[in-house]
């Protein structure tokens, strides 16, 4: 196992005071199979007070993340390491354990933390591994286990439930029957996870068997397997049997960076099963996506309105050529993670479309009028209609009743100002009398 100068140096500070200085969990597993990790934890009985006297002493930079959970950062020149005191949890409710006790025993420490393959140590001194709970016999064998039995394992921490499936899909390995049971049984303890570490894991999840380049649908799986969908956000989604195979076959095939919102379309498609108008879209992303659900960010909530709009509209044939210029004013990774959830029929509709936008030169957006809000006012068109009258020409443009050229859209522009205008001064009237 390939350990770096200043770890070393570490772990010597540590002997000469008596105390010995582990590698465990993620750097352990992944170096075993023969990936490159780069985060590495380190654990031992020293107690702070000692660790942060043992960095003074020899020049590395040592941060309190956490006394009372035992938890520092130590860092040195391009090394940061993030140190954990040997210790026993005891949870309350959610994540955060309520209260821990330091120990000296090693077996002890392992059994505290979530899957055997995680609690596999590396001794840096001796230049051994440290197994206490036969976690490297479980990494020969592709096989996900809890430390413990999984009614101590996965009772009082939800997340673990998430972790366990990421790890799960990042690595390729099989669930334990019991381990499979245990996540099934303790599922509900999600909904006393605040929607922040939900959202956080989940953006880990759905690309978790691109760490490493091991394809499988495990993600999917569990999320069936285990009903976690309502879980997750917390809505009335129990409508939602299964995600069907082909949804899920789409989804491994978007890019790497859309996964996340290939998964909020899939979840959206499924739970509405029917078109949704556009009042009716946004209340149901905002219940699944906002406050009341994953809590998700205004940008990303506003991007997935966007796609599904353009989505269901060439899905349902609803004002498809409008849908397909705003389709080609896509980034290409969101253009291929709609068209990978058209239907065939959708499909030649689009491609119709956009060969018509094509062989017609029609504008992407108002941006590619030939005529601007600049011109309009400087040839008298009120101030207060410009915004409208552009929309207005965009519409006539695209629905080929105007030519995309100065002078027609001039023309129109004036006339509809006149109207606007005409419209304007009788409702005036109206309201004096």
């Amino acid at each position: 196992m390939e350990i770096s100068k200043n770890l070393e140096s570490l772990s010597n500070s540590f002997k000469k005071v008596n105390y010995q200085l582990y590698i465990v969990g993620g750097f352990v597993r992944d170096s075993l199979l023969g990936f490159n990790p780069t985060d590495i934890d380190i654990s031992s009985n020293a107690p702070i007070e000692v660790v942060l006297e043992i960095c003074n002493k020899h020049n590395f930079v040592c941060k309190v993340i956490n006394k009372t959970l035992g938890t520092l950062q130590i860092s040195k020149g391009s090394d940061t390491f993030e140190y954990t005191r040997f210790r026993v949890d005891s949870y309350g409710t959610g994540h955060t354990p309520k209260s821990v006790t330091f120990v000296d025993d090693i077996v002890t420490d392992a059994k505290r933390r979530d899957l055997t393959i995680n609690a596999i140590y590396y001794d840096i001194a001796n230049k051994k591994i440290v197994d206490p709970l036969n976690g490297e016999k479980d990494l020969k064998n592709n096989i996900i286990r809890t430390c413990q039995s999984p009614q101590i394992t996965l009772k009082d921490d939800g997340l673990r439930i998430l972790r366990t499936i990421r790890i799960s899909s990042m690595l390729g390995f099989k669930m334990e029957r019991h381990t499979l049971k245990g996540l099934f049984h303790f599922r509900e303890n999600l909904l006393l996870i605040s929607k922040e570490r939900i959202l956080s894991e989940i953006k880990k999840l759905v690309i978790a068997d691109t760490k490493f380049g091991i394809p499988n649908s495990t993600f999917w799986d569990m999320t069936n397997k285990l009903k976690l969908l309502p879980l997750i956000f917390n809505h009335g989604m129990h409508t939602i049997k299964k995600i069907p195979k082909s949804d899920i076959l789409k989804f491994y095939e978007t890019p790497c960076d859309t996964r996340l919102i290939a998964f909020y379309l899939i979840v959206i498609k499924n739970y509405s099963m029917h078109y949704l108008k556009i009042h009716q879209l946004k209340f149901v992303i905002n219940m699944l996506l906002g406050l009341d659900g994953i809590k998700e960010s205004n940008d990303t909530i506003r991007l997935v309105e966007k796609l599904y709009q353009i989505y269901q509209n060439i899905e349902y044939d609803i004002d498809t050529l409008n849908a397909s210029i705003n389709y080609l004013s896509l980034l290409e990774e969101n253009k291929k993670v709609i068209y990978l959830f058209l239907s065939k029929q959708a499909k030649e509709r689009l491609n119709n479309n956009t060969m018509l936008v094509s062989a017609k030169n029609l504008p992407l957006g108002v941006h590619e009028l030939k005529v601007s809000a600049k011109q309009l006012i400087e040839k008298g068109i009120d101030k207060k209609f410009v915004g409208q009258i552009l929309s207005t020409l965009f519409n006539q443009v695209i629905e080929m009743k105007v030519k995309n050229e100065y002078k027609d859209l001039l023309e129109l522009a004036l006339t509809i100002n006149s109207t606007f205008l005409s419209i304007s001064k009788s409702q005036n009237s109206r309201s004096k009398k």
